[in-house]
C-alpha cells in the first residue's frame, strides 16, 4: 500500500512539474511574441517614415522642375523670365521697362526631332536658356519628350501658329483674323495635350513677323483680349533670309547678326531670331559663337513669359 501511495505521489509531482514547465514556456512564448511584434511595429514605423521622407524628397524634386501653373516655363525658370509686353515695348523703343544688358535667344519653326535636341544640347552645355516658338502641327506625341525636356531644362515655350501657311493666314497679303485666332487656339490645345491643363503661353509670333503685314491691328486686339501678346525681334542671324543674302558660313552669319541691329531702335535688350528646323544646320553650328558673342559683352540670358 505504501509503495502504491509513493508511486501516486511521484506521478503527481511529475504532472505538477510538467504543468509548471508548460506555464513557464507559455509565459516565455508570450513575452517573445510581444517583443517580436514591438520590433516589427518599430521597423514598419521606420519604413513608413522613410517612405514618407523619400516621397517628400521626390515631391520637392518635382516642385523644382515642374511646370509653373498657368505659365510657359518651370517654377525654377521664374528667376530669369521676363514679361513679354515689357520686352516688346523695350525693343520697339516705346519704353525702357527692361533694364540692363539682357538677351533673349528665340528659335522659330520647331519642333524638329533632329535639330531641336541639338540646339538644346548646346544651350545646356553653355548654361543658357531660350524661348522656342513652335508650330502647332509639330506638337505631337512623338515629339512630346522634346517638349517636356524644354520645360524641365529651363526653357520657355511660345506659339507660332498651327500651320505657318501664309496663304491661309494672310490670303492675298490680307490677315485672316479668324484663321489666325483659330490656329493660335488649336496650337494651345496641342500644347496642353502634351504638357497638361496647367500649361499656358501668352506669347505669339506671327509667321513672317508682325512687321511684314499690314492691317493686323484688329487681330492684335483680338489676341490681347485672350491674354496673348505678339513679339518680333531686333536681331537676327539671317538663316531665313532670301538665298541671295543668307549667310553661308559661321563667320558671315556672325557678321550678319551683328549688322542687323542697325535696322531697329538702339537698346541693350536684344531678342535674337533663329530657327531650329530642317535646313538650318548652319545655325546650330554657329550657336556656340552666338552665345559667346553675348557672354563676352556682359549680357545675361533671359526667356519670355
Amino acid at each position: 500500500m505504501i509503495g502504491k501511495n509513493r508511486k501516486a505521489l511521484n506521478l503527481c509531482l511529475i504532472i505538477a512539474n510538467l504543468a509548471v514547465l508548460a506555464i513557464l514556456g507559455f509565459v516565455l512564448f508570450q513575452r517573445h511574441n510581444t517583443k517580436y511584434k514591438q520590433v516589427a511595429k518599430a521597423e514598419k514605423t521606420e519604413q513608413v517614415a522613410n517612405s514618407k521622407s523619400s516621397s517628400s524628397e521626390k515631391a520637392k524634386e518635382d516642385d523644382e522642375t515642374q511646370l509653373k501653373k498657368g505659365s510657359n516655363h518651370s517654377i525654377e525658370e521664374s528667376d530669369y523670365a521676363y514679361d513679354v509686353t515689357a520686352v516688346n515695348n523695350t525693343i520697339r523703343g516705346k519704353s525702357d521697362d527692361v533694364k540692363g544688358k539682357v538677351v533673349f535667344l528665340t528659335f522659330d519653326d520647331g519642333i524638329d526631332p533632329t535639330l531641336t535636341p541639338q540646339v538644346m544640347n548646346i544651350l545646356k552645355e553653355y548654361g543658357v536658356h531660350a524661348t522656342f516658338f513652335h508650330i502647332g502641327y509639330t506638337i505631337t506625341p512623338e515629339n512630346g519628350d522634346i517638349l517636356k525636356r524644354q520645360i524641365t531644362e529651363g526653357h520657355a515655350i511660345a506659339n507660332h501658329s498651327l500651320s505657318h501657311n501664309f496663304n491661309l493666314l494672310y490670303p492675298g497679303r490680307v490677315p485672316n483674323q479668324s484663321q489666325i485666332i483659330s490656329e493660335v487656339d488649336q496650337t494651345m490645345a496641342n500644347f496642353k495635350a502634351i504638357l497638361g491643363k496647367d500649361f499656358k503661353t501668352r506669347i505669339f509670333r506671327y509667321p513672317g513677323s508682325h512687321m511684314s503685314w499690314q492691317g493686323l491691328e484688329s487681330t492684335d486686339q483680338a489676341l490681347a483680349n485672350k491674354g496673348i501678346q505678339w513679339i518680333d525681334w531686333n536681331m537676327l542671324c539671317g538663316d531665313a533670309e532670301p538665298l541671295s543674302v543668307r549667310p553661308t558660313t559661321s563667320e558671315s552669319m556672325m557678321a550678319y547678326m551683328d549688322g542687323s541691329q542697325k535696322y531697329f531702335p538702339e537698346t541693350t535688350v536684344k531678342v535674337v531670331l533663329m530657327h531650329d528646323t530642317a535646313g538650318k544646320e548652319l545655325t546650330v553650328q554657329t550657336l556656340p559663337q552666338i552665345i559667346e558673342y553675348f557672354k563676352n559683352q556682359g549680357y545675361t540670358f533671359g526667356v519670355l513669359e
